[in-house]
């Protein structure tokens, strides 16, 4: 079965939702500002993490915290359905990436994610009490070695002037390290390279724009991709759909929200 994928935001947009039923696609190795929660429902999916891969069956649930480098994909048909949570909304503490095997856990993220993707404004307690349940289950994250000053220099680099490609030599040359060592610093701190930030960075923009009103063409142009067909690759790779297609979910789900009657 082909993956079907649909995309939607609760009525803040502090909190968004992926439901996934069917063969998931294979994501590349990516990391998000945002802290992600999931849960398999059926069949078996496979979570790549930095040093370690672990397969979940249905019923398994996941914690990814923001910044944190990950690949999902299918290792068998199924679904699976994942909220993500705005850390500028919401105090996320500082845990690693692991697996949840957690009843009542279970319980409020199938709350909160039904909440979100039904479009709810009302949606703070529930992720409060997902965060609570997840608190306990999760080790605290260890402050890494900081990343030397030429590394960090080059993240803020790769993060700004979105609408160029990156020149890893040039960067190289501006941060005073060799383009070889800069990559493999770079990758060892931060778990990707300066041009998957780079991407990253640039797709996240692009969502803000089209969401914004931008047609595509617009966006895909401003942020430098050489056409709308290369945008679309790279959207459609990262996040399962086309840009076209998530910005109709998307809308659609605020659409809902807007025309639901508040509570008397």
């Amino acid at each position: 079965m082909a993956a079907i994928i649909r995309h939607g935001l609760d009525g803040t947009g502090r909190v968004g939702t992926v439901r996934c039923a069917g063969s998931a696609p294979a994501t590349p190795m990516h990391a998000h500002r945002s802290l992600v929660a999931g849960r398999v429902d059926a069949g078996s999916r496979v979570l790549t993490l930095p040093g370690e891969t672990w397969r979940l069956q249905a019923g398994d649930g996941f914690v990814i915290p923001p910044d944190v480098p990950h690949a999902l994909s299918a290792a068998t048909g199924g679904g699976h359905r994942i909220v993500a949570v705005d850390p500028a909304a919401f105090a996320i503490p500082g845990w690693t990436a692991g697996i949840v095997r957690d009843r009542a856990w279970s319980d409020a993220f199938d709350a909160l994610h039904g909440a979100a993707e039904a479009g709810d404004a009302d949606i703070g307690p529930l992720v409060s009490t997902l965060l609570e349940l997840t608190g306990p289950l999760m080790a605290s994250r260890d402050a890494p070695p900081g990343a030397c000053r030429p590394v960090r220099l080059a993240r803020r680099v790769a993060a700004g002037d979105l609408g160029r490609p990156l020149d890893l030599s040039a960067l190289a040359r501006q941060v005073g390290l060799s383009p070889f060592h800069l990559h493999r610093l770079y990758r060892r701190f931060y778990g990707l390279t300066p041009a998957e930030h780079r991407l990253e960075a640039r797709l996240r923009l692009a969502r803000r724009l089209i969401l914004g009103g931008a047609a595509i063409a617009d966006a895909a142009a401003a942020l430098g991709f050489a056409d709308q067909s290369h945008f679309s690759r790279a959207f459609r790779r990262l996040m399962g759909v086309p840009p076209g297609l998530w910005a109709r979910q998307v809308r659609r789900s605020s659409a809902v929200s807007r025309r639901r009657p508040s509570a008397p």
